[in-house]
């Protein structure tokens, strides 16, 4: 799967779809997590959840890794401008356990240490199990838990936040 892998920075055009893969991979694992009263309410959460994506997609372009296999987009990820902070990974639910969302974290904690950061840091919603356990087999350890109030969700949620040495430091 990776023969064919490119990572690229992204394209402000592209900011649509990226939302769009953005929304389908949270929707895969933290669905669950969205509990509005009605049919209704839950439709129009989803809907907000996928535009906040895209709008995402749109002021944070230049931040954002690209992986594309054969012309397909398949992840991304982000981090916060001259910050040590991975904001965003997502891959495709058809293309997770590829070894694309490894790619794309590395690509990403290169481009944190190239701008002089020796640790890379992350948070994720404490019940994604799967993706705690990704960060973890990547060397990043639980520094903190606690409950955050998420402006993409409008809600607290209770999160994880994860820490990785990106140098090795003598003793």
């Amino acid at each position: 799967m990776l023969d064919n892998l490119i990572l690229r920075r992204a394209s402000i055009a592209e900011a649509d779809k990226l939302g769009k893969l953005a929304f389908a991979s949270w929707d895969s694992s933290m669905r669950h997590i969205i509990s509005p009263e009605s049919e209704e309410g839950i439709a129009a959460e989803r809907a907000a959840l996928e535009l906040s994506f895209q709008l995402f997609c749109i002021t944070a372009s230049d931040a954002i890794t690209v992986a594309e296999h054969d012309g397909e987009l398949t992840g991304w990820g982000a981090r916060e401008p001259m910050s040590d902070y991975i904001s965003d990974l997502w891959v495709t639910p058809a293309h997770q356990r590829n070894g694309i969302g490894r790619a794309l974290l590395s690509a990403v904690e290169q481009d944190i240490f190239r701008a002089g950061h020796d640790v890379a840091v992350l948070e994720t919603h404490a019940e994604n199990g799967g993706a705690i356990r990704f960060y973890a087999r990547e060397g990043y350890g639980i520094v903190w838990r606690g409950v955050k109030f998420s402006r993409m969700l409008g809600q607290r949620v209770e999160k994880v936040r994860m820490e990785k040495q990106l140098v090795v430091t003598a003793h």
